[in-house]
């Protein structure tokens, strides 16, 4: 929601105008709290670091999300090792689509992210935050 009531209007220039030291500092401390969240109840955290990255520490929304996107690949790649080394094998068909799926959608959302205002790439990411949200949400 934050995405969507209130756009990240971060420039480099004003990323670049916070002291080293202290964004070292804010960056060992979330990634400390990120880390511990996940551990503790087994999230993935990128989402928690997207957030981070833009309220906390002041990247630009693309910057945020593509080094966020990127330190979940390693994630997703360990934790798809060691499902295969355990014997669990996708079912390969499956496994195929998702990649040409996943690779044609990026192509898209990259393009379409290239181009797009920054308020209205804040609102489409708040908006595709909010629904994958949903599943989450107890309607009882």
């Amino acid at each position: 929601m934050k995405f969507i009531a209130k756009p990240v209007m971060t420039t480099k220039e004003i990323m670049n105008g916070v002291s080293r030291k202290v964004r070292v500092i804010q960056s060992v401390v979330c990634g400390v709290v990120i880390g511990f969240i996940c551990g503790f109840v087994g999230a993935g955290g990128g989402m928690m670091m997207l957030l981070i990255l833009t309220s906390v520490l002041g990247y630009e929304l693309k910057t945020a999300v593509g080094t966020s996107v990127f330190i979940m690949t390693f994630t997703a790649f360990t934790g798809a090792v060691s499902h295969f080394t355990i014997g669990g094998m996708p079912d390969i068909i499956c496994l195929v689509l998702c990649i040409i799926f996943t690779l044609i959608w990026a192509e898209i959302a990259a393009r379409f992210a290239n181009k797009a205002a920054p308020i209205t790439l804040n609102r489409v990411t708040g908006a595709v935050l909010v629904i994958l949200g949903l599943p989450a949400v107890r309607w009882d």
